[in-house]
């Protein structure tokens, strides 16, 4: 059998650049499924539109307009390319859901389709655009109800495609189980074609101590320092400025230490509003006083290791999360974790080896840094617990896992 695995993030330099989530797993998909050969398969990306392929550096500084344009070109070219394959002998593997292709097209050609959600597009319009005030189920009902007369059409890309994914998946992957919730919220009924896949984290290479010493030299980071590290892409559902705001209210306290406190922001500008926001993050930086805030850039591989390895303490203040991969990384790293609440941090946190804070408060965000951040024994404790943890959470399992599901579909 063969495995058409359309990905329109996997690009030629997608480690390298702030391409998000999907693209991580597409990436290490590929890397395990090449080394276990479970079966046959091609992995089809931007390079298919040829010239008019865009690298991953361009296709993330796209402005809403440029990235639908990119989505409509890809949808078109991935379905054709798709469709010269044979229907008896070929699963298609869909990565993204605005940029997939024509589901209704391959599945009428009788091609099986397994989709995984590494975003739910339509909550995180409703959570981010709309800021929560919408249910992400009532902008469904909405989008069925009125698309009959009129819509944008940069809408379809979000609400039509999803709900094509749905219709004409055979299989939907989702990495926790509050996603497959509101799956099912949205689309009554499809809740059978679910299955919760945590990804887990790969085995890694122990951290190399003389790259962290490298690191606290290039930042001049004193040994009595309290080290915290959040490491995502730099977009404003990631909550970094979140986490900002919470800083600036533990400097106005009395429980603020003596001790210097460093704060690494690690992460490249992505996307629609991704410049935009970093401009934000640097001026709410700027404010604070007491506590030293470095911006590191898209962080991989040794050197990315390296700042798990400098870290005290990992925040993960994202708005919105349907997983986290980060997190489950610095859980192998063994740092204790402080998290606000979402579908990632439920899916993944325990009281073991970390905090859960609630979403929206600043004060319950500094209180647990600063709680955890003075109990070094606690935290020594917690990072056993993390390290324990996260080697249960196998990547290599789970790819296995859905390789057994695709070859079921034939």
């Amino acid at each position: 059998m063969r495995v058409i695995y359309c990905a329109a993030h996997a690009t030629a330099d997608s480690e390298s650049v702030a391409l998000g989530g999907g693209g991580a797993i597409c990436r290490m998909l590929a890397r395990e499924w090449e080394r276990t050969r479970p079966f046959e398969f091609e992995v089809i990306g931007p390079a298919i539109l040829g010239a008019g392929a865009p690298p991953g550096a361009s296709l993330i500084r796209y402005g809403e307009r440029e990235y639908a344009d990119f989505c409509h070109r890809f949808r078109g070219a991935a379905t054709e390319r798709i469709l010269r394959e044979d229907p008896a002998r070929t699963v298609i593997l869909v990565n993204d859901i605005s940029e997939a292709p024509n589901f209704e097209r391959i599945a009428r050609a009788a091609f099986p389709i397994v989709t995984i959600y590494h975003v739910d597009v339509v909550a995180y319009v409703a959570s981010m655009y709309l800021r929560g005030l919408i249910s992400p189920e009532t902008t469904v009902r909405w989008f069925d109800r009125f698309e009959r007369f009129w819509v944008p059409p940069i809408t379809r890309l979000v609400w039509a495609n999803q709900r094509a994914s749905v219709r004409h998946s055979r299989a939907i992957v989702v990495p926790s189980a509050g996603m497959r919730d509101v799956v099912e919220r949205c689309y009554p009924g499809a809740s059978d074609k679910v299955t919760v896949m945590p990804w887990g984290v790969p085995a890694t290479a122990p951290v190399d101590q003389a790259e962290v010493e490298r690191l606290r030299a290039e930042f001049a980071v004193p040994r009595d320092a309290l080290v915290l590290l959040t490491l995502s892409r730099i977009s404003p559902e990631k909550g970094q400025d979140a986490l900002l705001e919470a800083l600036a209210e533990w400097e106005r306290s009395p429980e603020f230490p003596s001790r210097p406190v460093v704060l690494f922001v690690c992460g490249g500008a992505a996307y629609m509003q991704g410049e935009r926001y970093l401009e934000k993050l640097r001026r709410l930086a700027s404010r604070l006083r007491r506590v030293r805030v470095r911006f590191a850039g898209h962080v991989t591989g040794v050197r990315k290791s390296a700042f798990f390895g400098l870290a005290d303490l990992y925040v993960f203040p994202s708005k919105h999360e349907s997983y986290g991969l980060t997190l489950l990384e610095a859980l192998r790293a063994g740092l204790p974790a402080v998290c606000v609440a979402h579908h990632g941090s439920a899916q993944v946190m325990r009281p073991e080896f970390g905090v859960t804070v609630p979403a929206g408060s600043r004060s319950a965000l500094w209180r647990a840094i600063a709680e955890l951040g003075a109990d070094r024994a606690r935290r020594s404790k917690m990072s056993e617990a993390a390290r324990e943890f996260a080697a249960s959470q196998s990547f290599e399992e789970m790819a296995a896992k859905l390789a057994r599901m695709l070859i079921g579909m034939l």
